[in-house]
């Protein structure tokens, strides 16, 4: 599921790289700026979400 919305955001972002270019050269780095930023994102809120369960680990294995 997550490879999608990488691959959506690279093409939005060629897109857009190619349209915003006067020669269409910005295509190839419009998609790497998209699907890089996107995949950024998703890392960015998986380790968000390993904290929290490390968190909960932690206090499950002291008070629980």
């Amino acid at each position: 599921m997550w490879i999608w919305i990488i691959l959506i955001a690279a093409a939005i972002g060629g897109l857009i790289g190619f349209f915003g270019s006067e020669n269409g050269e910005g295509a190839a780095g419009g998609a790497m700026a998209g699907g890089c930023l996107a995949a950024g994102c998703i890392v960015r809120i998986v380790i968000f979400v390993l904290g929290i369960l490390f968190v909960f680990w932690i206090f499950g294995l002291l008070f629980g």
